[in-house]
């Protein structure tokens, strides 16, 4: 019986002839989002499974006919095979969508995103180093600083064979659960990661992920960037499109990741510390026992009838 890799290794998709042709291969952590991002890009229902789930959608995208194919990981336990749709073809025509949980463990976010963006760019240039010729990799790698050198962030940024798209998911309950003051230091600090790796951001829900479907057209068919970047918005930001002097780092010394956690976690301790002032000074249940309407009632009376006495009281000694 085959394994699961050799499997995997001989499978054919067979892509119709078309204009248009990308490959998109989801990863990040589980139950961040990835089946549920396929199942609203593709318009299709995807089964609860593990390993590489392939999804095929042909679309329009401005003008041009398009035919993408999506390769979900599910489980981290399929790591692995997050380079096993990259091959000496398809490169060119290829990209990483890195979801992240908006949701999750905010105050760990960036580490997270940090640590995957590594893994993803090791084994990316691992796999290409072995899939093409050692001219053809040079040239790749000149292709990119060519581009890079012509940002003014050129010495910070650094470059990626094949495109990260960070999706930061479930914004909806991120916006919900977190404070103004939170969320604009945590969407700085992923800004930071992104435009320092050269990968493009965007934030998406299920209510909400048009912006998710513009980054990655324009991923397909590259044409104005988009540079949306309010921190209290859904951010949109394409590759090099953003700068450090915008993202405004904190006062951090040599590490800008460790300034951005410092005040992260600052925030949510600060948040949580407020939630639970909060708490302490609402009345208990119990306390509410003790104030029923019969007992309010009661006290109502009883203080009519003192006012009455008193009253009684002043009318005879005036007398």
């Amino acid at each position: 019986m085959n394994s699961l890799f050799t499997i995997l290794k001989d499978i054919q998709i067979n892509v119709p002839q078309s204009q248009l042709q990308h490959s998109f291969v989801l990863c990040g952590q589980n139950q961040a989002g990835k089946s549920t991002i396929v199942s609203k890009l593709a318009s299709q229902s995807i089964q609860d499974q593990a390993g590489l789930i392939y999804t095929q959608q042909k679309t329009n995208i401005i003008g041009y006919q398009a035919v993408l194919q999506y390769f979900e990981i599910s489980g981290q336990a399929f790591k692995q095979l997050l380079t096993l749709p990259l091959n000496k073809q398809s490169y060119q025509q290829h990209s990483y969508v890195l979801v992240i949980d908006l949701s999750d463990n905010p105050h760990e976010i960036l580490n997270v995103c940090n640590a995957e963006i590594r893994y993803i760019r090791e084994e990316t240039e691992k796999k290409l180093q072995q899939s093409i010729d050692v001219n053809t990799f040079k040239q790749l790698e000149l292709n990119i600083y060519d581009k890079i050198m012509m940002h003014h962030d050129k010495n910070r940024i650094v470059p990626l064979y094949v495109p990260i798209i960070i999706v930061g998911w479930k914004y909806d309950l991120f916006s919900k659960n977190l404070d103004l003051e939170s969320r604009k230091w945590i969407t700085r600090g992923l800004r930071y990661l992104a435009h320092t790796n050269n990968c493009s951001l965007v934030f998406g829900s299920n209510q909400d992920y048009q912006f998710v479907r513009q980054t990655l057209q324009y991923h397909v068919k590259p044409t104005a960037s988009i540079y949306q970047y309010d921190h209290l918005k859904q951010i949109c930001i394409t590759q090099l499109s953003d700068s450090i002097e915008n993202i405004n780092l904190p006062p951090s010394g040599n590490n800008p990741l460790d300034g951005f956690n410092k005040i992260i976690k600052d925030q949510i301790v600060a948040q949580v510390n407020n939630q639970k002032k909060k708490k302490q000074t609402k009345i208990t249940e119990e306390d509410w026992n003790n104030y029923k309407e019969e007992k309010i009632d009661r006290l109502i009376k009883q203080f009519e009838f003192q006012q009455k006495q008193a009253l009684k009281q002043e009318e005879t000694v005036l007398i």
